[in-house]
């Protein structure tokens, strides 16, 4: 059985943030709470990509636990290449 809650780290431009969450909410939601934490509303959401360590591209539709993440995992949300800023 997993865990319910969830703390992920999140990386924008180089700095980590650490976004609480559950299992069961969808993965945008990790993206919108991590632009508010550091305050990027430059850009929509729908402008920005998150990766894993591995540089795999998430589907932003999928719940959090879908993915099987670790306290230790990190997150890397950038703007989508092409769009400017």
């Amino acid at each position: 059985m997993s865990r319910n809650k969830e703390t992920l780290t999140v990386i924008i431009t180089g700095v980590p943030y650490e976004v609480d969450t559950n299992d069961n909410a969808p993965l945008h939601t990790v993206v919108q709470k991590a632009l508010q934490q550091s305050n990027n509303t430059g850009q929509p959401k729908e402008n920005w990509v998150l990766r894993d360590e591995q540089g795999t591209i998430l589907d932003l539709e999928k719940k959090v636990g879908d993915y099987g993440f670790t306290d230790d995992t990190k997150l890397f949300l950038n703007v989508k290449e092409g769009v400017g800023g």
